[in-house]
């Protein structure tokens, strides 16, 4: 009897060990699920989607900035990161370049040119490489370097991303 006692003892033990253990089988699981691991994917689908609607408001952007550029009429000329309309065309920066290459150097320092905009470059004492730049790229026929284009579509197509309304008058 008392070994029968002791075998119920023993079971009853064991029984509560394997509940406690199921339980904390249970509760470990449980946390498991609730990590940001198991999260990620969630938060990645959001993150695509979002990419994915930035994208497609880009696109439209462009394909606007596209239509406004196709009946905007002008020049365009960059001077740093700004777009200006310039009113010269290309044989004008053409004829510049070739009289700016027959200046002596005193003169080249003491050059300065709007290339047809409200903004007005000039070199300095110490450096003429503001205009001999220009002039070189010209001369060269690499109107691209210079950021000048001879239509507001033909900038358009060069920088897709900026609005034709942004140009500098």
């Amino acid at each position: 009897m008392n070994k029968i006692k002791k075998n119920k003892l023993w079971l009853t033990v064991v029984g509560f060990g394997i509940v406690i253990v199921i339980i904390l089988s249970l509760i470990l699981l449980n946390q498991n699920k609730a990590k940001p691991e198991s999260e990620t994917t969630s938060f990645q689908s959001s993150v695509k989607a979002s990419s994915s609607s930035q994208k497609n408001r880009d696109e439209e952007n462009q394909k606007k900035y596209a239509e406004k550029a196709e009946k905007m009429k002008g020049h365009v000329f960059g001077i740093g990161t700004k777009a200006q309309f310039t009113n010269w065309n290309k044989q004008q920066f053409i004829e510049w370049a070739h009289q700016y290459s027959l200046l002596n150097e005193e003169n080249k320092h003491n050059a300065s040119t709007n290339f047809g905009t409200t903004t007005t470059i000039s070199n300095d004492s110490l450096d003429t490489s503001a205009l001999d730049e220009v002039a070189k790229s010209v001369i060269s026929n690499d109107f691209k370097s210079i950021s000048y284009f001879e239509t507001v579509k033909d900038f358009n197509k060069a920088y897709p991303t900026v609005n034709p309304d942004d140009i500098k008058k």
